[in-house]
């Protein structure tokens, strides 16, 4: 059975017995001990429904472990607090052991978020996120790349793959997490992204933990989650970034964009050094340029930001990359041997080997809390 954890803010729909109460209702966990839980007064269409002692409900809760379910009796009224309390199955009792914070804490068999981001636009970022899953797949990883790019997310259409809902409903709650996910070309995953949310800090209570909620579903059950943000230093991209267990920096040999580069860099460390940056060049025309632009890049941000930025390699330009997203095919699986795919592989390599090794302190303190603590949104 899975271990649900109930925490406060958890959303609720439920359900009575009684004839006259035959709505769907909404209601909030406001806490939890073992064998009890306080929930909300709860309400249809903006007015409380006055429900009493002796009421049977059926709950629904979204948890972290995804929506809990059963039926129960209300025991208590706190008319002060606006509340019931209701009696909890001793088949969910709180104080269960979180299973993935203890195989975090021993650093076995974790999740890792990995957000890719840009100083720019235009240097080939969702291109590489795909093909990069697609080759982390290969190696029998369970991959699922998140299009947290709010304003323009176009990952599906560069796979060709059909996204009725997205990350948007989820938020909404009209989709879980779990029916907003679809397969997608290479044996990954995708959540597709949507427009319409500008800034995550924005977000309602009921929103925000619905989206957090999802995330913890990702970490429960893929070995590794893939970012792809919007360009630039929205607040939702340099958010993303501290939360995530290491970003990529993605940047073309052009001089635009390894200035773009150094200053979205520049930024991030401002804030936080608490992070794990590591360097990739895209669009090479020769080993020899990608090799000079990672020094160069490498030495001025050890030079004059006092931070080591991981080199983790380049790929080259190739006329195969026009080719794969006209045919809306990723490059990996239409032209497999390619020079880039080898490069991929190498960079796919190198990060299985350094997850192995490393655990960093992100992963402990775990994404979504993370997440939740750079957007203002306490536990």
């Amino acid at each position: 059975m899975i271990a649900y954890k109930f925490e406060a803010g958890q959303s609720i729909q439920l359900t009575t017995n009684s004839m006259f109460y035959k709505n769907v209702y909404e209601s909030t966990l406001l806490s939890a001990s073992n064998n009890t839980l306080e929930i909300s007064t709860p309400y249809y269409k903006g007015l409380h429904v006055p429900l009493n002692v002796g009421f049977i409900l059926n709950l629904k809760i979204s948890t972290y472990q995804g929506i809990c379910e059963f039926t129960t009796e209300v025991i208590d009224r706190n008319i002060g607090r606006h509340s019931l309390v209701v009696k909890l199955p001793s088949a969910f009792n709180s104080e269960r052991t979180d299973s993935i914070e203890n195989r975090r804490i021993s650093g076995e068999n974790f999740c890792r978020f990995i957000t890719i981001t840009s100083g720019k636009g235009g240097v080939g970022k969702t291109s590489f996120i795909i093909n990069y899953a697609i080759t982390l797949a290969r190696k029998g990883k369970k991959v699922v790349v998140l299009d947290a790019d709010l304003g323009m997310a176009n990952v599906d259409v560069l796979m060709k793959v059909n996204s009725r809902y997205n990350i948007i409903d989820v938020i909404d709650g009209s989709k879980s997490i779990q029916e907003v996910i679809i397969e997608a070309p290479g044996g990954i995953k995708l959540v597709p992204g949507g427009s319409g949310i500008q800034d995550l800090a924005n977000l309602t209570p009921p929103q925000f933990y619905r989206i957090t909620a999802g995330f913890s579903f990702l970490e429960q059950n893929f070995d590794y989650v893939l970012i792809d943000t919007g360009a630039g230093l929205s607040k939702n991209v340099t958010n993303f970034i501290y939360a995530a267990d290491e970003t990529v920096i993605l940047t073309t040999p052009e001089p635009h964009a390894i200035t773009d580069a150094y200053s979205i860099i520049k930024v991030i460390l401002d804030k936080s050094r608490d992070i794990h940056l590591k360097l990739i060049i895209n669009k090479c025309e020769t080993s020899q340029e990608g090799e000079a632009v990672l020094s160069r890049i490498t030495s001025v941000v050890r030079n004059f930001l006092n931070y080591n930025i991981v080199p983790c390699g380049y790929i080259p330009e190739s006329k195969y990359v026009s080719r794969s997203i006209k045919e809306q095919v990723p490059l990996c699986i239409s032209y497999p041997t390619c020079d880039i795919a080898r490069s991929l592989e190498t960079i796919v390599n190198s990060e299985i080997g350094s997850s192995l090794r490393d655990t960093p302190a992100s992963t402990v303190t775990g994404f979504v809390n993370k997440f939740k603590s750079f957007f203002g949104k306490s536990s």
